[in-house]
C-alpha cells in the first residue's frame, strides 16, 4: 500500500510560479503594438528623404513621376550635365575600393552602396551606388544615416519589381554624416 505524502508548504507552489511567470511576461510586453526603436537607432532629425531639399525627395519623384518618357530623359540629361546638382540622403551600407579594370572605376576609385529602404513614394524604394576618388566611407559603420552631393551618372528605374525600386549612380563630391 502507498501512501501519498504531502507537504502543506509545497501545496499551490507551481500555480504560484506560473502566476509570477505570467505577470513578468505581461510586464514586458508592449500593450500599444508599437514597435519601440531606441534612440540610439532612430535618425538623426535632419533625415527627411520624403520632405527635404533633395534631387528625388516624395514631391519631386511624384513630378518624375507624371513626366512623359521625353521629359523624363530630358531631366534626367540636364542632372548628368551640370556638376553638383544631385542631392540626397540614405542609410551607408558598405563601401569598397574598385579595381583599375571595372566598368565603375572610371567614376572614381571608391564605391560606397547605400539606400532608402522605406518607400518615399508610393512603394518606390532608392538605392544609390556612390563613386568618388576620396574615401568617405573609413569608420562609418553601417546604418550610419548620410547626405551626399554629386553629378549624376546613371539611373535605373526597375518598375517591374515589387517593391518598385530606383537605383541611382552618382559621382559624389561629398558625403557627410548626418546629426
Amino acid at each position: 500500500c502507498r501512501r501519498r505524502v504531502s507537504f502543506p508548504a509545497m501545496r499551490g507552489a507551481h500555480r504560484r510560479a506560473i502566476g509570477v511567470c505570467a505577470a513578468v511576461l505581461l510586464a514586458a510586453c508592449n500593450p500599444s503594438g508599437e514597435e519601440k526603436t531606441p534612440d540610439w537607432q532612430k535618425p538623426p532629425e535632419s533625415y527627411d528623404v520624403k520632405g527635404a531639399d533633395l534631387t528625388f525627395n516624395e514631391q519631386r519623384l511624384d513630378a518624375f513621376n507624371s513626366m512623359s518618357g521625353r521629359e523624363r530623359d530630358a531631366h534626367l540629361e540636364q542632372l548628368k550635365s551640370t556638376e553638383g546638382s544631385f542631392k540626397g540622403q540614405a542609410i551607408f551600407e558598405r563601401g569598397s575600393e574598385l579595381g583599375d579594370k571595372m566598368d565603375d572605376a572610371q567614376y572614381g576609385k571608391y564605391e560606397i552602396y547605400a539606400a532608402v529602404p522605406e518607400p518615399v513614394l508610393y512603394e518606390i524604394t532608392m538605392e544609390y551606388h556612390l563613386f568618388s576618388d576620396q574615401d568617405f566611407f573609413t569608420g562609418v559603420p553601417p546604418g550610419t544615416h548620410v547626405e551626399f552631393v554629386g553629378t549624376l551618372v546613371d539611373m535605373n528605374y526597375q518598375d517591374s519589381s515589387k517593391p518598385r525600386k530606383i537605383v541611382f549612380k552618382v559621382k559624389a563630391t561629398s558625403v557627410e554624416r548626418l546629426k
